[in-house]
């Protein structure tokens, strides 16, 4: 561990756990609003943003949040792999009618602080294509629809780990959002992609939530100046070329204990909360939570439909 890391996980730490406290108490006492949906992306596969899902979804529990974590990488589906369950059914099984919404969920395991302030992750294993659910009938598709609305008495907030580039499906969970955070490396080819899919997205992304529904998250940095010089590069170039620039959310430090967290199939915020990357996910919770308990249901009307059937609708293009 470098100097800049050291010093990040202790003198930085203790002064968001000084926030982090007075955000348990506005959360708690800030119940009665809609699901919030938030869509992780990257560019590039390899940048670690399933570990990011997991870990950030860990974290809100721990803050009292009800998480549902939808394994959006509808192709290449394998987030209970990574969270330490094995999804014995999942959306496939929805759509064909044979499970349940609450046969396919699996809840994950709940830590102490979890427990007592209420908070959970429950997780939603992908496995079938857009493709699928776009060619059902209209009555077919209307009851997965009514299926996936039932999420809204389950979750606080909706994270969906979709999957990376520039598809069509996958930006689609960017377009329904509330907020998408696009995840990046310091690679250059990772920043390169990183901002082919900013120029995907189009100014709507970023223009929610008064201007924050598209937000940077500078993962594996070797430092914080390392991240803050990656995440400028692409503020400066968003904002040149295309207009505007995403807000930049926070950043992750390279840390061991997150590959061996992969190889033992378990969440790496779990394994060492106390650990340099861990302290970096609680930081990026405090912010997000700053951010949507205090913009969002006041200039986001809860759609006729409910939200997440609206967000799956348009999701899947029906």
């Amino acid at each position: 561990m470098n100097d800049d890391s050291r010093y990040y996980n202790y003198s930085e730490r203790d002064y968001y756990n000084d926030q982090a406290h007075d955000l348990r108490s506005l959360t708690q006492s800030n119940r009665k609003r809609r699901t919030f949906t938030i869509s992780i992306l990257s560019g590039k596969g390899g940048v670690g943003k399933s570990n990011i899902a997991a870990s950030l979804s860990c974290a809100l529990a721990d803050f009292g949040k009800r998480v549902v974590l939808f394994d959006a990488d509808l192709g290449l589906a394998n987030l209970d792999i990574l969270c330490g369950v094995k999804a014995k059914y999942n959306l496939a099984h929805l759509i064909t009618g044979s499970k349940s919404l609450r046969e396919i969920l699996l809840p994950l395991p709940r830590t102490p602080q979890s427990i007592n302030n209420k908070g959970s992750v429950i997780l939603l294993p992908g496995g079938v294509g857009i493709k699928e659910i776009a060619e059902l009938g209209d009555n077919d598709s209307r009851q997965v629809f009514e299926s996936l609305a039932g999420l809204e008495k389950l979750a606080d907030y909706l994270i969906m780990d979709a999957g990376a580039g520039i598809h069509k499906g996958v930006l689609s969970f960017g377009y329904a959002s509330d907020i998408t955070l696009l995840v990046t490396s310091p690679e250059p080819t990772s920043v390169r992609d990183a901002y082919g899919v900013i120029k995907s997205l189009g100014p709507d992304a970023w223009m929610r939530n008064n201007g924050a529904g598209l937000m940077l998250i500078v993962n594996m940095a070797s430092s914080r100046k390392q991240a803050h010089e990656v995440a400028d590069r692409i503020r400066i170039a968003s904002t040149k070329f295309l207009g505007n620039a995403p807000v930049y959310l926070g950043y992750v430090l390279r840390d061991q204990v997150v590959e061996r967290a992969v190889r033992a199939c378990r969440i790496f915020y779990r394994l060492e909360p106390k650990s340099p990357a861990s302290a970096c996910i609680t930081n990026i919770a405090v912010e997000l939570l700053r951010l949507c308990e205090g913009v969002r249901v006041k200039s986001q009307p809860i759609p006729k439909d409910g939200v997440l059937k609206t967000f799956f609708k348009q999701i899947f293009g029906k």
